[in-house]
């Protein structure tokens, strides 16, 4: 079974919308990070969504949701690029210990603000083969209502649940994927 099927199956995972980040497209990006994973085992992803805070993605890979898929957005430069590339130094799982990057580590880049928040991956690879059906997911903090990305929420905690029959369902119904990877413990952390 591939990473992209395992992530597929699971309970729920992190779905993200991919786009260019500070002039760095995403294949730069990939990159960049596939080598940390090959060198230091993980890497950490700055996502800044209010769907994606650090507790509620921990409490879902509690639950079996371990994977992030990022997925294309739902038309060509569907999304906007982030443009601030602000460094960080530090990351801590609970916003109070807080640990310095492992050396080696390539630059962990975002808005650097009381929000700012990563992903903590392995096994990320852009060889996958598939979409997504966005239909098969509903919010995980409204387990009830569909996911919907929007400006400022382009990375969502889903949970697998059928929501075609729901109105607010996204129109774009199948997603290509083009990356897929593990999350690690802490699982996400927050980042300064």
């Amino acid at each position: 079974m591939s990473l992209l099927e395992e992530a597929l199956a699971a309970p729920g995972c992190v779905l993200s919308v991919m786009g260019a980040h500070a002039g760095e497209d995403a294949d730069e990006i990939f990159r960049r990070k596939i080598a940390d994973c090959a060198s230091l085992g993980f890497t950490f992803w700055v996502a800044k969504s209010a769907k994606a805070r650090p507790r509620p993605v921990q409490t879902l890979c509690t639950s079996g949701g371990k994977y992030v898929v990022f997925i294309e957005p739902a038309t060509s430069g569907g999304t906007r690029p982030t443009m601030e590339s602000t460094r960080a130094r530090e990351y801590s799982e609970d916003g109070v210990r807080w640990s310095t990057f492992p050396d080696g580590m390539g630059p962990v880049t975002g808005q650097m603000d009381r929000t700012a928040a990563a992903l903590v991956l392995a096994d990320l690879t852009i060889e996958v083969r598939g979409a997504i059906d966005l239909w098969q997911y509903a919010d995980w903090s409204n387990a009830s209502g569909p996911v919907r990305f929007a400006l400022g929420v382009s990375t969502i905690c889903a949970v697998r649940q059928v929501t075609s029959g729901c109105s607010s369902r996204m129109k774009s119904r199948f997603r290509a994927a083009v990356a897929v990877a593990r999350l690690v413990e802490p699982y996400c952390a927050w980042v300064r």
